[in-house]
Parts: C-alpha cells; structure tokens; sequence
C-alpha cells in the first residue's frame, strides 16, 4: 500500500506547473517563470527560494518545446568559430571569449549551440535555424561558406572582429593598437623586422612582403597590418624589406613561422606577431636554437593571455592586452538585447604592455 502510495506521489510531483509552484509559494507565475528564464528580474533570494521548491518537488523548468510554440523562441544562440571546434577549447584567447558569452547566457536561460567554420555539411544549417534564435560570429572569414550561409539566413546576428554594416559589430581598436606596438619596436632602433599573422585567406602559408597590399578574407589580420605599416612608414622603413608569414594560429606554428623568418633574414632582430600562441611558439624556437630574448631578438604578441605551461626560462611576453570575455559579454549582451542597443557597432579598447620580451636592438 505504501508503495502505490509512493506512485502516486510521484505522479503528482511529474504535473507540478509553473502556476502550481507559484500558488504552492504565493507569488506570481512570472517570479517563477523569470526564475528559469530570465533570472535577472528576480532577487538572488527569492529565485533560489523558488529553484530549491522545484527541485523538491521535482520540477526542472517549463518544457522547451512548449516554450518555443508560445514564444516563437528557442532559447539557444549559435556561436560560429572561424576554427576547428576543438580550438575554441584549446586557445585561452576563445576560452575567454566563450566565458564571457556564457555567462550572459547563464543569466539569461539561455542555451548555446557552438558551430565550426570549417563544416562541411551545409544542409545542417536547415537544422541549426531550427535548434537556435540568432548567431554570433567569431573572427570569421568573409568568403567562407559557412559565413555566408550564417548571414543570408535572416535570424539576428551579432559579428565579432568582423565588418558587416547590416549587423551588430563588436570590434577592438587593432589597427591602432597595433600601429602603436610597432612604433613601440622601431623606438627601440630595430628595423629588420619580421612578422607572423595567422593566414588572411583559409588554409593559406604564404611568405610575402608588406609592400605587397594583400587581399584578405580576415578583419582583423587586414587591421592589424595595416598599423604595421603606418607605423613603419612614419620611420621611414621600406616595407620590401618587411617580411610576412602566414601560418596556423598555434605555438607550433608561430614556431614553424619564427624559422621560416630566421633563416630567410638571418639578421632579423624583431617578431611581430598576432597573437600570443604564435609568439609563444616564436620565443620556443629561439630558445630551441639557443637565441638570446631579448639581447638577440625582441618579440611582441597580442591577447594578453599567458598559457598555464609556460616554461619560467621565457621572458614575460610583451603584447596587446584585450578584454577576450568583455568582448564575448558584449556580443551576448548586443544579441539578446537587440532592440535597446544605440549603435551598429561595439568598440572594445586593447593597450600595449610592455614587459620582458622586447629590448634595444643588439646591434646597434
């Protein structure tokens, strides 16, 4: 007898509703549904007064599928990386960026859908409209179809380190920000500078000059050449004797880049390169081929994110400092907020910090 009693508790506690909590705790059913849903509209004690009821009587929030056919709304963003998805995992840069959406997120009730550039299948984005109510895009490359098909489909969209003057842009001052860390190389007399970018179109490795006025697929590589070559021209440097190297965002391909540099300019005594990963690798080659840093070479990055495995015998790595989860805060913010932001774009400010890694040119 106590059994079927049990069963039926059970049952009972299954058609616990929104309305029922609400009339069992004497508040509204909206406390109870912006608990769930929104739980910025509610005090930290009465959503966690409401949330520790439910999950006595075993109750997990309104149904989804239910809360889309009344809302229209799925309850999830699509977050589209210009990586594989495993390097949203792996860079802290990303790590960072994807923490400060998902805390917004969180606040919200809000899900995440995380979607690589690099997908083959194109059909899936019938499926992806379906499963999300609007898409982030993370330093994308313009062409690339995935980008495309993302942008064409109609449903909101914030873009992040990309232009695209019909969406909501989230954008750091790199080409500023970069002109001033170049200047902050040629102050310190070096002129036999190389640098290394990740590539500016998809799969691309080429070695080029900066006197060649590239095309290229990437916001943010093209910004951040561009303040090298400001830079450099107020020195009066020829850019012909600049040399580029595009190689994957990683250490192991900042450190292939560094060699590729190194031994096609033996003298070169500085490395300007686009992001940490990449000096990182840079500096490892130098120590590898036992390279003073930064009596022989100077190196500069950009992000601002030191690695947890760092070996202590590198220098502190001068570089642009950015706000990677402001920056993802931001665009989570501009998408579910839409309809109360006041500009088409978002600027996030990046400085230069000046540490160990960059010192007066040895030959001097």
């Amino acid at each position: 007898m106590s059994h079927e009693k049990g069963f039926y508790n059970d049952m009972a506690r299954k058609k616990e509703t929104l309305k029922s909590i609400a009339a069992n705790l004497g508040i509204t059913h909206t406390s109870v549904s912006n608990a769930f849903i929104n739980p910025s509209k509610v005090s930290v004690k009465l959503r966690k007064k409401i949330l520790d009821y439910a999950k006595s009587v075993n109750y997990h929030g309104p149904n989804p599928a239910a809360r889309s056919l009344r809302t229209g709304l799925c309850g999830a963003i699509g977050i589209i990386y210009n990586d594989q998805l495993s390097y949203a995992f792996s860079d802290p840069h990303d790590i960072a960026f994807l923490r400060g959406v998902s805390t917004v997120c969180e606040e919200r009730g809000t899900n995440i859908v995380l979607i690589p550039l690099k997908n083959s299948d194109l059909d899936n984005f019938e499926s992806l409209d379906a499963m999300v109510d609007g898409y982030i895009l993370n330093a994308p490359y313009k062409s690339n179809p995935t980008t495309q098909r993302a942008l064409s489909r109609g449903l909101p969209t914030v873009v992040v380190d990309f232009e695209s003057p019909q969406h909501i842009s989230v954008l750091t001052n790199d080409a500023s920000v970069m002109q001033e860390m170049t200047s902050h190389i040629t102050s310190l007399g070096h002129r036999k500078i190389g640098i290394i970018t990740f590539p500016l179109k998809e799969g691309s490795q080429a070695l080029f000059s900066l006197e060649r006025e590239p095309e290229t697929e990437n916001y943010v590589v093209n910004q951040r050449l561009q303040g090298c070559r400001a830079a450099l021209l107020n020195e009066d440097i020829e850019l012909s004797n600049i040399l580029v190297q595009e190689i994957t965002n990683s250490r192991k391909g900042g450190a292939e880049a560094a060699q590729i540099l190194m031994n096609a300019v033996p003298d070169i005594t500085a490395l300007i390169c686009f992001s940490d990963q990449l000096a990182y690798g840079a500096m490892e080659e130098c120590r590898r081929r036992k390279i003073d840093l930064p009596g022989r070479i100077s190196i500069t990055g950009f992000d601002g994110i030191t690695p947890y495995d760092l070996s202590p015998e590198l220098p502190a790595l001068t570089t642009v400092r950015q706000d990677a989860d402001q920056k993802g805060r931001k665009a989570a913010e501009a998408l579910l907020n839409k309809a109360s932001v006041k500009s088409n774009q978002i600027d996030i400010q990046a400085e230069v910090i000046i540490k160990d890694s960059t010192a007066k040119v040895w030959n001097l």
